[in-house]
């Protein structure tokens, strides 16, 4: 695959040999963005990990659970099932000590096979849900890394989403970003005169929401899984005397300050054609 960038247009060589021109092209293609790479440059210079690998799927919800998330810790590792599909079935995550020198991000047999070196000497639920893990048809692998750029663009090319500024599954907010990023792109597209000022408007009402993110994905990385027995118990105690403590409100109004920290512009040319 090529992309290469002439004065009127961007020409992208696909796998398959064949070449089509565009006016823009946008890299939505995630943390390992193959779009990056041809135009920004190799991965290594803007991926960060903060130190652990989650392989996630589908599972029977043999738990019953009712919109709830259980959770079991041991040193070092977690696993955890939450019900997903109105209840009919759960997804499970498995979260392990690693960085993306770990493993290869194609091999999915490899990234099986590496959860359950690590991992088949848990209890709880866990020798159940490596056994699901083989059958499952939507199985997902990746390090807990984010992006971090300079800028999101380049001439003709711009990035959206893990591709440009994965906040790490710490965060909780991946899917957000991605959307309010995909929205403001798109407004600014229909707005400008340009697809120089769209992309440059784009990235100044998106930075320090993004930002503001990222901090708050790192900051849980440091939490993320104990990794003593001591640890293990501290978190329990302090998930207990969580819901007593005075300053719970003004946590979770900090947290609620970073989710909803971007005012989202109205762009009337968007609404115009989507209403037509």
């Amino acid at each position: 695959m090529s992309i290469e960038q002439t004065k009127d247009m961007a020409v992208v060589g696909f796998s398959s040999g064949r070449r089509d021109s565009y006016d823009i092209v946008i890299g939505a293609d995630g943390l390992h963005s193959g779009v990056r790479s041809l135009v920004f440059g190799p991965e290594q210079q803007y991926v960060r990990d903060l130190g652990y690998l989650t392989g996630l799927f589908t599972v029977p919800n043999r738990l019953k659970l009712d919109s709830w998330m259980l959770g079991y810790v041991e040193p070092n590792y977690s696993a955890g099932v939450h019900s997903i599909r109105n209840n009919s079935e759960a997804m499970a995550a498995l979260s392990m000590p690693g960085d993306r020198s770990d493993y290869d991000h194609r091999d999915i047999r490899s990234q099986k096979a590496l959860l359950r070196k690590h991992m088949s000497h848990m209890a709880w639920e866990v020798p159940w849900l490596l056994d699901q893990m083989d059958e499952a048809e939507d199985f997902y692998f990746a390090s807990c890394s984010q992006v971090h750029m300079p800028t999101w663009s380049a001439g003709r090319i711009a990035l959206l989403g893990d591709a440009a500024f994965c906040p790490s599954p710490t965060s909780g907010q991946g899917t957000t970003l991605a959307i309010v990023g995909a929205y403001v792109l798109a407004g600014e597209l229909a707005e400008a005169g340009s697809y120089a000022t769209a992309f440059a408007q784009y990235e100044t009402k998106m930075r320090k929401y993004v930002t503001a993110t990222q901090k708050m994905g790192a900051d849980n990385a440091k939490h993320f899984i104990a990794q003593s027995r001591f640890q293990v118990w501290m978190q329990q105690q302090i998930l207990r005397a969580l819901p007593h403590l005075p300053g719970k409100a003004l946590m979770m109004r900090k947290t609620m300050q970073i989710i909803n920290g971007i005012d989202l512009p109205v762009y009337p040319k968007m609404v115009l054609n989507l209403g037509t």
